[in-house]
C-alpha cells in the first residue's frame, strides 16, 4: 500500500476538487437512498389512508408535502449525479496531469544515463497506461470507499430510530458486503490483475517493435511469424482478462445475494415488529425500502477492490523508474569563494570558466558492475580551439568518451576537466550550454522547421534564423517550400530527406553557437556530395571553436589538427 500512499500525497494540490467530488457523491447517494425510502413510506401511507377512508373513518393525510419532497429528491439526485461526474472527472484529469508533470520532472536527471538502458516501449507504457491506471485510485477506490463508509454509518443510525434490531442486522450485512467480500475477491484476483499490467506493457513493447521494424520484417518474410507471436500474446491477455471478468461477475452476484438475504431478514423482522406493535405499517415499508437502497453504497466495492492490485502494480512500475539513481550526482547549489581564498565549498557549483580547454586524466568507465570496462585509463588534452578526431570501429568506446566529456556519466575513476576544473563542480544544465552537439541521430520533432531550430535558441531573431539557414546550406531547399520555415517536418522528420534533416540539425548547431562542438558520426548515412557540403560548412563555422569528432570513416579528417585511434577502450595518437 505504500506505493498508493505515495501517490495520494501527490493529490494534495487538488484536494479541493477531490473533496468536492466526494461530497457530491455522498449527497447523491443519500438523495438516492432517501428517495426510495420516502417513496416506499409515501405509497404505503397513502394506501393505508385510502383503506381507512373506505371504512368511513376520517383521516387527515398531507399528500402534498411528501410528494414535493420526493420531487425535490429526484431532482437533487439527477443534478447531484451530473455534478459528481463533472467534478470527479475534472479532479481525476487534474491529478493525472499533475502526476505526468511530476513524472517528467523525475525523468530529467535520468537522461540519458539511466533511461538509455530501458526499452522505449516499456518507458512509453509506464508514461501512458500505468499513469492512466492511477485514475482508479480516486474514482474507483478512494471516493466509493469514503461514500460507503459514511453512508453505511448514516443508514445504520437512521434505522436505529425505527428498529434497532433491523439496524444492527443491516449494518452487519453491509459491513460484510463492504469489507469481507471485497477483501476475498481482491485476494482471488490480485495475481491476475498484476499480471495483466505486465502483459499489457510487454504487448505494447512488441507492438512498437513490430511497427518500427515493419520494413525489415516484410523484407525478411518474418512478418507472419512475428504477427503470430503477437497474436499468442493477445490470446494470453484475453484469457487472463476473461478470468478477471468472471471474478467480477461472481463478486457482483455475491453482493446481490447478500442484499436479497438482508431484504428477507428485514422483511421478517419488520413483520414481527409490526405484529408486536413496535412499527406501523408505513414505517415498516420505510425500513424495508431503506434496506433495499442501502446496498447501492457497497455494490461498486468488490469490483473496485479487484482493481486495487492493478493500480498498485502500475504505481509500483512508475516508482521503479522515478527512484532510479541518476548517472551523475547533481550539484547542490552555488557557493562563493571563501574569503580566505581556500577555494569552494564541497558539493557546490562553480561558475562556468572563461576558457574551454578540455582534459581527461586517466579516465576509466564501465556502464555496470556486471560489464567490463568500456574505457581504460584514457588521458587526453584538447586545448581551446583545437580540432580533434577520434576514429575506431563501432563499440570501441568513442561515443562513451563524448558522453563523459558532456557529463552524461561520471567516470569510474579519473577526472574530466574544463579549463583545469573538474566538471563535477559545475551545474549540469549550465555545463550543457558549452556544448553544441551534432550526431548521426539528431532528433527532429513533429513540428515546423522553425520550431525545430528554435530549440537551440528560443529567442532567436529572424536575422539569426536566416543566418543559420544560410550557413547550413538550407536556403535553396526552404526557398522551394510554399510555407518556408513554417513547413511541418512530420514525425521524426519523416517528411524531409536524410540530408535535409542533417542540415536542419546543422542549422540548429549554428544557432546555439556553443564554444565546444561535439560531433558524433556527423555524416553517417549521407551521400558523398552531402557529406562534403556538411564538412565544408562545419570547417568554416568551427574555425575559432573547440571540436571533438568521433567517426569510423576517413571523410572530414583533413580539417582536424590531430587524429587519435581507439580500440577496446584504449586511446592512442595516429
Amino acid at each position: 500500500m505504500k506505493d498508493l500512499w505515495f501517490f495520494l500525497k501527490l493529490f494534495k494540490p487538488h484536494s479541493a476538487w477531490l473533496a468536492g467530488g466526494i461530497l457530491l457523491a455522498l449527497l447523491t447517494a443519500f438523495a438516492s437512498i432517501a428517495l426510495l425510502t420516502l417513496s416506499g413510506w409515501f405509497i404505503s401511507a397513502s394506501a393505508i389512508a385510502g383503506l381507512v377512508a373506505i371504512d368511513g373513518n376520517t383521516l387527515v393525510f398531507n399528500f402534498m408535502l411528501p410528494a414535493a419532497q420526493i420531487r425535490a429528491l429526484a431532482i437533487s439526485r439527477t443534478l447531484g449525479r451530473y455534478g459528481e461526474r463533472v467534478v470527479t472527472h475534472e479532479a481525476t484529469f487534474r491529478v493525472l496531469a499533475g502526476i505526468r508533470s511530476w513524472f517528467f520532472q523525475q525523468l530529467i536527471p535520468l537522461v540519458p544515463g539511466r533511461l538509455s538502458a530501458m526499452r522505449s516501449g516499456d518507458l512509453l507504457s509506464r508514461m501512458t497506461a500505468d499513469i492512466d491506471a492511477l485514475d482508479a485510485l480516486y474514482l474507483r477506490l478512494l471516493a466509493p470507499a469514503v461514500v460507503a463508509a459514511i453512508g453505511v454509518i448514516g443508514v445504520t443510525v437512521f434505522l436505529a430510530f425505527y428498529a434497532p434490531v433491523i439496524s444492527l442486522a443491516t449494518g452487519l450485512m453491509l459491513m460484510i458486503a463492504a469489507v469481507w467480500v471485497p477483501w476475498i475477491f481482491n485476494r482471488l484476483g490480485r495475481a491476475g490483475a498484476e499480471e495483466i499490467v505486465v502483459l499489457a506493457a510487454n504487448f505494447r513493447i512488441r507492438q512498437l517493435d513490430m511497427i518500427q521494424g515493419l520494413a525489415d520484417l516484410i523484407a525478411n518474410r518474418a512478418y507472419g511469424r512475428f504477427s503470430d507471436k503477437l497474436g499468442q500474446f493477445s490470446d494470453l491477455m484475453i484469457n487472463i482478462q476473461r478470468r478477471n471478468n468472471r471474478l467480477s461477475a461472481i463478486s457482483s452476484a455475491f453482493t446481490l445475494l447478500l442484499s436479497q438475504l438482508t431484504l428477507l431478514m428485514a422483511l421478517t423482522l419488520a413483520a414481527i415488529s409490526f405484529k408486536d406493535g413496535l412499527l406501523s405499517g408505513a414505517d415498516s415499508a420505510l425500513v424495508v425500502f431503506c434496506v433495499i437502497a442501502a446496498f447501492e453504497l457497497v455494490t461498486p466495492l468488490p469490483q473496485a477492490m479487484q482493481m486495487l492490485a492493478k493500480t498498485q502494480k502500475a504505481a509500483r512500475r512508475i516508482r521503479q523508474v522515478t527512484e532510479m539513481s541518476p548517472a551523475i550526482t547533481p550539484s547542490t547549489g552555488f557557493c562563493p569563494p571563501l574569503p580566505s581564498g581556500e577555494g569552494w565549498g564541497e558539493g557546490f557549483q562553480r561558475p562556468l570558466p572563461g576558457r574551454y580547454d578540455l582534459q581527461l586524466n586517466e579516465v576509466s568507465f564501465r556502464y555496470s558492475d556486471q560489464q567490463g570496462r568500456v574505457l581504460n585509463n584514457i588521458s587526453l588534452a584538447i586545448p581551446q580551439g583545437a580540432k580533434v578526431a577520434i576514429v575506431g570501429p563501432s563499440g570501441s568506446g568513442k561515443t562513451t568518451l563524448l558522453q563523459l566529456i558532456m557529463r552524461y556519466y561520471d567516470p569510474e575513476q579519473g577526472s574530466v576537466l574544463l579549463a583545469g576544473q573538474n566538471i563535477r563542480q559545475f551545474d549540469a544544465d549550465e555545463l550543457m550550454s558549452c556544448f553544441g552537439v551534432l550526431s548521426q541521430r539528431s532528433q527532429l520533432f513533429a513540428a515546423t522547421i522553425k520550431e525545430n531550430l528554435l530549440l537551440a535558441k528560443p529567442d532567436a531573431t529572424a536575422t539569426e534564423l536566416n543566418a543559420a539557414v544560410k550557413a547550413a546550406g538550407l536556403e535553396n531547399f526552404i526557398g522551394y517550400l510554399p510555407e518556408g520555415l513554417e513547413t511541418w517536418v512530420g514525425e521524426s522528420g519523416v517528411k524531409v530527406s536524410g540530408g535535409e534533416a542533417r542540415r536542419i540539425a546543422l542549422a540548429r548547431l549554428y544557432l546555439k553557437n556553443a564554444p565546444v562542438l561535439i560531433l558524433d558520426e556527423p555524416t553517417e548515412g549521407l551521400d558523398g556530395d552531402t557529406e562534403r557540403d556538411v564538412f565544408t560548412a562545419l570547417a568554416d563555422f568551427a574555425r575559432d571553436k573547440t571540436v571533438v569528432m568521433v567517426t569510423h570513416r576517413e571523410a572530414g579528417l583533413g580539417w582536424v589538427d590531430v587524429v587519435y585511434g581507439m580500440e577496446h577502450g584504449v586511446l592512442c595518437e595516429l
